[in-house]
């Protein structure tokens, strides 16, 4: 039964997405005009309408600051028929569908799931649907929120040189829209003792050091970070490279 729905649901918004991102004629006063703008990381209530087919959908929208993660988490109680929950992009284009599965320890028909998207503004659905020709549906309470975390998805190319003097230079690929970068050396390839940890903050891609043990090797690894909510969010790291002091 469950597939069924999710098969009629999808039929509908292929229906509605042919004629244009136009949601009025089945928002029963909620639509993509008049959607209530929301905060990432901040959860919210409301109740889906009773009635005849046209009366349980309720329409948000939000905007990614950045190109990244958002964990999605709702729940619907209360009304007798499942949650539908839908993302759009400004295009009208569905690039979200899940219908809830039931969540006992919370009595609800729930959607929990992480997905990753570009940055920019995007419409949110929230419904309820009946097998009977959607002539009928059952309302319900529901609360949801949007989660948002930025990702940093590159791996840099380093590069590692030594100079006479016991000095060495490091160098990596620069990437666009991130905050720094988190370089390690260590004389350990496994970087589990004797770790030095620089951060170079900015558009700088380049490090120097000096004084290093000559004769010795040295390894290397970098990775960039963006700064969210007061923390630092790192991508992946590169390969590790050495190099042998001179």
């Amino acid at each position: 039964m469950k597939k069924f729905l999710s098969v009629v649901l999808s039929l509908t918004i292929v229906f509605i997405s042919s004629v244009g991102f136009n949601f009025t004629a089945y928002a029963a006063g909620t639509s993509v005009s008049d959607a209530e703008m929301i905060s990432l990381n901040i959860e919210y209530s409301g109740n889906l309408q009773s009635g005849t087919f046209g009366k349980q959908f309720d329409f948000y929208y939000f905007e990614m600051p950045k190109n990244g993660e958002i964990t999605v988490k709702a729940d619907k109680y209360d009304g007798k028929y499942n949650l539908f929950f839908a993302i759009y992009d400004v295009s009208g284009e569905n690039i979200y569908e899940r219908e809830g599965t039931y969540n006992q320890a919370y009595d609800s028909s729930r959607v929990y799931e992480t997905i990753t998207l570009k940055k920019g503004l995007y419409y949110v659905s929230l419904a309820n649907y009946s097998l009977s020709g959607y002539s009928y549906n059952e309302g319900g309470t529901y609360c949801f929120s949007i989660n948002y975390k930025p990702t940093v998805n590159k791996t840099l190319n380093l590069r590692v040189k030594a100079k006479k003097g016991r000095k060495i230079y490091v160098q990596w690929s620069k990437v666009s829209d991130v905050d720094g970068y988190q370089l390690y050396y260590s004389r350990y390839k496994n970087f589990n003792k004797s770790v030095a940890k620089k951060i170079i903050s900015g558009d700088v891609n380049l490090y120097s050091g000096k004084n290093l043990k000559k004769g010795k090797t040295y390894y290397f690894r970098v990775r960039a970070y963006k700064n969210y909510n007061g923390k630092k969010i790192y991508g992946k790291w590169s390969d590790v490279k050495s190099v042998k002091v001179k």
